[in-house]
């Protein structure tokens, strides 16, 4: 069977190995992107102390099974990283803090804030870093320091 010459060329170019680079090389791939599994251990402690406390660990009744799963796998901690988590979240609210307060703080400085005793403060506008209180209104501002979502 013979083909058009147009064809015959279109598969000898297939064939053939590329010249120089592929446009398909100067995509962006998935490996280089940054995910939350493969973050920091700080950093998926701090992301999932925040999920959690929003999620329901900071109340008597407690985040569901769901929520807890959903963290373990998308941040991955292991069970003993989860309760560790979970406790110091919950007594982080045992000493008045408020699920809003995690948004700006850290999992280390909710950890030492609870190895401390420290009481949540009236005004906790001097423990917001900077880059938070630039990213937010002062209405915002003020309903976070209140415990409301901004």
């Amino acid at each position: 069977m013979t083909y058009p010459a147009e064809l015959t060329t279109t598969i000898d170019a297939m064939r053939s190995a590329p010249q120089g680079t592929s446009l398909a090389s100067t995509f962006p791939t998935g490996h280089n992107w940054h995910h939350s599994r493969n973050a920091p251990l700080t950093v998926r402690y701090t992301r999932t102390a925040r999920k959690l406390a929003h999620c329901g660990a900071m109340a008597p009744e407690g985040c569901s099974s769901k929520d807890i799963q959903r963290a373990r796998d998308n941040h991955r901690l292991n069970v003993e990283g989860l309760k560790a988590v979970l406790g110091t979240v919950w007594s982080f609210r045992l000493l008045g803090w408020l699920p809003s307060d995690t948004n700006y703080l850290e999992y280390d400085q909710i950890a030492e804030i609870v190895a401390n005793g420290t009481i949540r403060p009236d005004d906790t506008q001097d423990l917001m870093p900077e880059w938070f209180t630039r990213r937010h209104s002062v209405d915002e501002l003020k309903a976070l320091r209140d415990g409301k979502a901004a």
